[in-house]
């Protein structure tokens, strides 16, 4: 996910979130106030996820290993 997609998918989230709680302005209900919990945790989710190709650097094999210490 790029992260102009993530900035949009997070963005939709609080947006859906915060829909939720004028609902249950609206309404005089709280069972949105609990719906408004789900949209809010994904957030987190989108945020964490690792970039496609960002696996971090090579590991190093031993005999490169053995080859950079002396």
């Amino acid at each position: 996910m790029t992260p102009t997609r993530k900035f949009g998918a997070t963005a939709a989230l609080f947006a859906l979130a915060l829909v939720c709680v004028g609902l249950a302005a609206a309404t005089h209900r709280v069972w949105p106030l609990f719906v408004a919990w789900l949209p809010l945790l994904s957030v987190a989710w989108v945020l964490t996820r690792p970039e496609p190709g960002s696996a971090g650097p090579p590991e190093a094999t031993p005999i490169e290993v053995a080859s950079e210490e002396s």
